[in-house]
């Protein structure tokens, strides 16, 4: 009988000591944060046009990359601010040595790098294991990237930064969105340049993506304007979700 006492005095007595380890325990994982391994970097910067990217297609992350690949061994997404132009912060914790460079960018569902607005290369990642950055000012509209990365880049050249505009199409930064968006095409009378929602049925991109330019009627082959597959997916997901301007 005595010994029964003792044993249930035991199991007792454990029972307790247990439930406050798992207490103790729920307590430290909720108040006491553990730090991850790896360098951390921290970045602040005012944004404008963040909230423009179609979540989950593409989305404005600070990530890190590898000479070895374009998509992201570690990323995290960037909050969109209350107030359009609001300085927000992000912060990349458990960078290891193989990342050689973290750039606030564009990935998309795959983590592919579609384009980059702010980088730090790897001199800076290896000059110690914290490290802070102001990125600015910056403007990561999806149009805005459009503008700057294609329009600008490349096809203004012909429409609209001269005195003149190839076939009367203007390109350049104030006039692009209304001459394209719901404009009937001159070339393709079947499609708007520009018809929201859908880029099979959207001259603009058909011009870029497929071989329909190369006839007399166009004088000039489109096909290697934009040969990025990041960019061309770019324009696709802009259109598909609705070519906007904002």
């Amino acid at each position: 009988m005595f010994r029964k006492i003792v044993s249930y005095l035991l199991t007792c007595c454990l029972l307790l000591v247990s439930l406050q380890s798992c207490d103790e325990g729920r307590l430290y994982e909720d108040e006491v944060p553990i730090s991850p391994e790896g360098r951390v970097v921290t970045l602040t910067a005012k944004l404008t046009g963040l909230s423009s990217w179609p979540d989950p297609s593409m989305y404005v992350v600070l990530a890190g990359f590898n000479d070895d690949s374009d998509y992201a061994l570690i990323n995290k997404s960037v909050p969109v601010p209350t107030t359009e132009g609001d300085e927000v912060s992000v912060v990349l914790s458990g960078i290891k040595e193989n990342v050689t460079r973290v750039e606030l960018c564009v990935i998309n569902r795959l983590r592919k790098h579609i384009v980059s607005f702010y980088t730090i290369d790897e001199n800076k990642l290896t000059s110690a294991n914290e490290i802070e950055v102001d990125a600015g000012s910056l403007n990561v509209g999806m149009y805005n990237t459009i503008q700057e990365r294609v329009f600008n880049a490349t096809c203004a050249n012909c429409h609209g930064a001269a005195t003149s505009a190839a076939a009367g199409l203007y390109l350049t930064a104030e006039k692009s969105h209304a001459a394209i968006v719901n404009v009937p095409s001159k070339k393709l009378p079947d499609m708007n340049i520009v018809e929201p929602g859908d880029a099979a049925k959207s001259a603009l991109y058909q011009a870029i993506s497929t071989d329909v330019t190369i006839t007399d009627e166009w004088h000039y082959n489109h096909t290697g304007e934009v040969v990025d597959d990041g960019l061309l997916a770019l324009i696709r997901q802009w259109i598909t979700h609705g070519a906007k301007k904002d």
